[in-house]
């Protein structure tokens, strides 16, 4: 790569991170901290199987078939849709799974062992007064840690700590600091504000009553995620996953530009409204460690869009861009957090 096709990428990256920006952050930026993705939990999912009987255990059969040819759990659970009481299984065994590696990366990060990538990058950024709304398929709570440790009141449209209820109207108003007067219009100041968007649920989600609350306790109730498979789609249109995809979709739509952080563009509750935006023309900065063949194909045919991934047999980063593929050495700008240090120091 040329010094000149290099600085203007760079100069692109700077330029995204002004007003109008949304964040969509996928599971690549939670396992560069530890957190286990689709993978990891095919095997762990497989690896107790043992436990399931009856008719979940010959279901489980013919998911494995798929597992066993490398052909991806979201592929195995759309080819073999798992029962309810399959999924409730799936659902309580990934659980069991991300909850220990979210319980030490947030514990290293609270107590300043570790710093997490998405502090570093939001304490270099642009804080809009209206919120920076962060849209995430991922169940941790990672991105919730990563913005309070930058100073930013995260607004979960859930109201209360240990028996939330969703109102994303109020839950709002909880980063207001007061009322300003700009000329002879009276408006609401607000703190710094992370919108955090789940269209795909939380480990603090929990259903009560046949509805839904966000706690942060513990507690022995169905948690609200959607597992991957044809069945998310249908669960997506429930209350609170609903609003949460209602939301991100508006926020998609409003955006002047975007930020993508290790998402592989496969969930149709996003990426039907995203990638037209990118399509059209939004500027558009993918950061991933392995692009997706998706990622790739609108980084080459959209008119502003630009995909950091890593280089196949070597450090640096490469560039896929309009087309074009370019190669540097240096650097691994296509981690949030050496592209933060390097380029927005």
């Amino acid at each position: 790569m040329c010094s000149v096709e290099f600085d203007d990428a760079i100069k692109f990256v700077q330029g995204q991170f002004t007003d109008g920006l949304v964040l969509v952050v996928g599971s690549g930026l939670s396992a560069a901290e530890g957190i286990p993705g689709l993978p990891a939990l095919a095997a762990y999912l497989q690896a107790s199987a043992s436990e399931l009987s009856g008719e979940d255990a010959r279901s489980w059969e013919s998911i494995g078939t798929v597992l066993k040819a490398n052909r991806g759990l979201e592929t195995a659970l759309i080819k073999y849709p798992p029962s309810v009481a399959l999924e409730a299984w799936i659902r309580t065994k990934t659980c069991s799974l991300l909850m220990p590696a979210e319980k030490h990366v947030i514990a290293s990060a609270v107590s300043g062992e570790r710093i997490l990538r998405l502090t570093t990058f939001l304490s270099r950024v642009l804080k809009p007064p209206n919120g920076l709304p962060i849209l995430t398929t991922n169940y941790e709570r990672l991105i919730e840690v990563g913005c309070e440790l930058a100073g930013f009141h995260v607004d979960t449209t859930a109201v209360g700590d240990y028996a939330g209820a969703f109102d994303h109207v109020r839950s709002c108003m909880g980063s207001c600091r007061g009322v300003v007067s700009r000329g002879k219009t009276v408006v609401l100041e607000h703190f710094p504000r992370a919108i955090v968007l789940k269209p795909h649920g939380s480990l603090d989600w929990y259903r009560s009553k046949e509805a839904g609350l966000r706690s942060s306790i513990d507690l022995d109730l169905e948690r609200l995620i959607i597992t991957p498979g044809l069945n998310k789609y249908k669960a997506g249109y429930d209350i609170p996953f609903d609003k949460h995809r209602e939301l991100a979709n508006n926020h998609i739509d409003r955006a002047a530009r975007f930020l993508i952080i290790g998402y592989g563009f496969n969930d149709d509750h996003l990426q039907k409204h995203l990638i037209k935006r990118i399509s059209d023309g939004i500027p558009t900065l993918i950061l991933t460690r392995t692009a997706s063949e998706k990622a790739r194909q609108l980084a080459q045919e959209s008119p502003q869009c630009m995909c950091f991934t890593k280089p196949a047999a070597s450090s640096g980063v490469t560039v896929v861009t309009a087309g074009t593929q370019l190669e540097s050495g240096g650097p691994d700008l296509w981690d949030l957090g050496v592209l933060t240090k390097e380029v927005l120091s």
